[in-house]
């Protein structure tokens, strides 16, 4: 008996072990992927210039419309009609009487916003990262019998893609279990550990990681605990506008009399015209932020981005333009706080840039999806500001508290629940 149990503990640990280094690597090439996208792009763009005054206006609205394209020919290869995101997972791993994931469904969703993310769309690599780990982890369990509980094996793949595609292990695992599992056992803590080791150690081994965003803070104070407080219902309120942008465009969009690639088609010239005018708007979203560190942005430009980019995400997402929602609400977050720092700067307040900037970032964040932990670990590990993590979990968590009190459930709660309408009629 002893034997049989001791040789299910060492399968389950190779198991794991093998989830994690794969959904690693596939996180991994899912992210350095783009790269080649915006490479691309960068490498025509002074051809384009130099060829007409409004050069990079046209190259970016022919990668768009190149993706749109792709986009088109994705749902029709994987016969899909709606795509499928973080709230399917959650419903995989908290109602397993249901329907288990579709892995078609789920490689067509991957794929469409891995080409959204490349071709300069504003969407994110967070929720299709995780979806991503996802599908592995379910096709892994079709083609093999395994006693190991489904929501086990999809938990090991959602974590080990996190790390392996944001070289962010802590907040990896602490994302399973506050927002997709919300429940701890031992026997799912340490399959989760297992698989998160082996992607962080295949992810250090083959690929190059470093820092995000390196941010320097000083040692908090009291100015700086008074800081965290006071702007948290600044953070509820973005986060809030955030959501209900997102949810209402999806709404309107569906009742469009028109097909997906007219609103794929339009939605790519609304954002090429809007990045003409700011390239900010568009694609990851890393140059910005360096940007607003720096304070090279201006307060006009800033409000444009902090709107802008709340607007064009949610019209790329409900277009067509599949992808996710977390990276673009760190980034309307640290436009938020880069913006309230300018303002207090005019009125002869110090320079709090980077201060701000970290925790509201984590604070809208936080908001939109639920999960004050996990973006508090997410905003440390990619900036490296492991001293005021304090200060982030105070701004985290009192925005969220804020947001689901007294405005809106998370925008990952109100997929689920319109998951669950459905199943139930």
């Amino acid at each position: 008996m002893t034997v049989s149990r001791n040789n299910d503990i060492v399968g389950y640990g190779l198991l794991a072990i093998s989830i994690g280094a794969a959904a690693s690597i596939a996180g991994n090439l899912f992210v350095q992927g783009e790269v080649l996208f915006v490479w691309a792009r960068e490498l025509l763009q002074p051809a384009f210039a130099a060829a007409s005054l409004n050069g990079t206006v046209l190259l970016q609205a022919l990668a768009l419309l190149f993706g749109a394209a792709l986009i088109l020919q994705i749902r029709k290869r994987f016969g899909v009609t709606d795509w499928s995101g973080p709230a399917e997972s959650m419903f995989a791993l908290q109602y397993r009487a249901g329907p288990p994931l579709d892995t078609r469904i789920g490689t067509g969703s991957v794929l469409a916003a891995f080409v959204a993310c490349g071709c300069g769309a504003p969407v994110g690599q967070y929720g299709p990262v995780i979806h991503l780990g996802a599908t592995i982890s379910q096709a892994l369990r079709n083609r093999i019998r395994t006693p190991l509980r489904p929501d086990i094996m999809l938990a090991c793949g959602m974590s080990a893609a996190i790390t392996g595609a944001f070289n962010a292990p802590l907040a990896a695992m602490a994302f399973v279990f506050e927002v997709m599992l919300r429940r701890f056992t031992v026997s799912v803590i340490a399959a989760v550990a297992v698989a998160t080791a082996s992607a962080y150690s295949v992810d250090h081994a083959l690929f190059d990681q470093s820092v995000f965003l390196p941010l320097t803070i000083d040692e908090p104070n009291i100015q700086h605990w008074a800081i965290a407080f006071t702007i948290a219902p600044l953070c509820a309120l973005v986060a809030w506008f955030y959501i209900r942008s997102l949810q209402h465009t999806q709404r309107w969009t569906r009742g469009l009399p028109v097909g997906p690639g007219v609103k794929l088609g339009l939605c790519a010239l609304i954002c090429s015209l809007l990045g003409g005018l700011a390239p900010e708007l568009l694609g990851l979203g890393r140059q910005p932020l360096q940007d607003m560190l720096s304070g090279s942005l201006g307060i006009g430009l800033l409000v444009v981005l902090l709107f802008g980019k709340i607007l064009l995400t949610s019209a790329c997402i409900a277009s067509g333009f599949y992808g996710g929602i977390v990276a673009t609400a760190l980034i309307i977050g640290a436009t938020a706080g880069a913006l309230l720092a300018k303002g207090l700067m005019l009125i002869g307040i110090a320079d709090w840039t980077p201060l701000l900037l970290l925790n509201a970032m984590a604070g809208v964040a936080a908001a939109v999806i639920g999960a004050p932990v996990t973006v508090t670990l997410l905003v440390i590990e990619l900036t490296g500001s492991g001293v005021n993590g304090l200060l982030v979990v105070v701004t985290a968590y009192t925005s969220t508290w804020l947001t689901r009190t007294y405005l809106s459930p998370s925008y990952y709660q109100g997929q689920l629940d319109e998951i669950l309408q459905s199943s139930r009629s």
